[in-house]
């Protein structure tokens, strides 16, 4: 199974920095699924291209683990990793499988409505503490970049896969 298709909108282009924070990083989260769907099962594993390990499940689990780090931490700042162990420090981009593509792409989903429930009451002046002190729009900001940065690598994993493009 891959992922549904999902409508995307596009962010506005006016608005109050909470109203834009909020609505580009859903753009990006629903761009990262957008690029997972209407494949086969085993092409999200399929890794780019030696001697590169990433793989658009890899990049899933990668930022289900970053909504957990910089958004799920406002909240439970002792929080693990959920994919990345002692075992496996690098298992969100190392252990995804074709049979576990459907679960992790819910898990992720299941990561993103968590996220929006963590930062809905909390100002982004609000300071946490973690490796090192940071605000709510840091969280944000930083999630931000990674979906930004990483959506770059899924471009050009699916136009691989299947030659699929776009932005």
């Amino acid at each position: 199974m891959s992922a549904p298709e999902i409508a995307r909108e596009e962010p506005p282009r006016v608005g109050d920095e909470r109203t834009m924070l909020d609505a580009w990083l859903d753009y990006y989260r629903a761009t990262l699924l957008h690029k997972c769907a209407g494949v086969a099962p085993e092409q999200p594993v399929a890794r780019a291209c030696a001697p590169s390990g990433l793989s658009l499940i890899g990049l899933v689990r990668h930022l289900t683990e970053m909504e957990r780090v910089f958004m799920h931490r406002l909240a439970e700042p002792g929080l693990p990793l959920y994919y990345c162990t002692d075992a496996s420090p690098d298992g969100d981009f190392d252990d995804g499988t074709p049979e576990g593509v459907a679960t992790d792409l819910r898990v992720l989903a299941e990561h993103m409505a968590r996220s929006r429930e963590v930062v809905a009451p909390l100002s982004l002046e609000e300071t946490r503490a973690g490796r090192r002190e940071h605000t709510v729009r840091f969280a944000y900001l930083y999630l931000i970049k990674e979906y930004a940065r990483h959506l770059g690598h899924a471009d050009l994993m699916r136009e691989r896969l299947d030659g699929a493009t776009g932005e």
